[in-house]
């Protein structure tokens, strides 16, 4: 069981950037949680063959985790990936975290209404057991 699940778009290199940041900040820090990646399909469509296997792995990596950190990246505000993982981290009721890697970019309307508690992605306490 994962803590933390990080959902990130894996096609911006920010977020690319972002996920491999955290990755040496738990590599060198014993007190950040146990964090699985869950990166947003840009090549499976959402209403495609291939979305019913992923809905299923993604299903199970929620309910898993205690915790679902979306990642708000230049695409995410318009992705119906989010908005799913958004309404069935919610479903489950995990607590939901946002974090913005730019100031500009938009948040998901699926995300402002589930009212997520909003970390600083850059503050590596904000991460650490002690502070979710």
């Amino acid at each position: 069981m994962s803590p933390l699940l990080i959902s990130y778009q894996a096609s911006d290199p920010l977020a690319q950037s972002f996920k491999l940041h955290i990755q040496g900040l738990t590599e060198d820090n014993w007190d950040f949680p146990a964090i699985a990646f869950s990166p947003v399909p840009v090549k499976i469509a959402f209403k495609g063959r291939s979305a019913n296997r992923w809905r299923r792995q993604q299903r199970r990596k929620i309910r898993q985790s205690r915790q679902v950190l979306i990642v708000i990246s230049q695409n995410t505000w318009q992705s119906e990936w989010v908005d799913w993982e958004v309404a069935t981290a919610a479903a489950e009721d995990k607590q939901l975290l946002a974090a913005k890697l730019d100031a500009p970019f938009m948040a998901p309307l699926a995300l402002v209404e589930a009212q997520p508690q909003w970390i600083d992605p850059f503050d590596p306490q904000a991460l650490s057991l002690r502070h979710i």
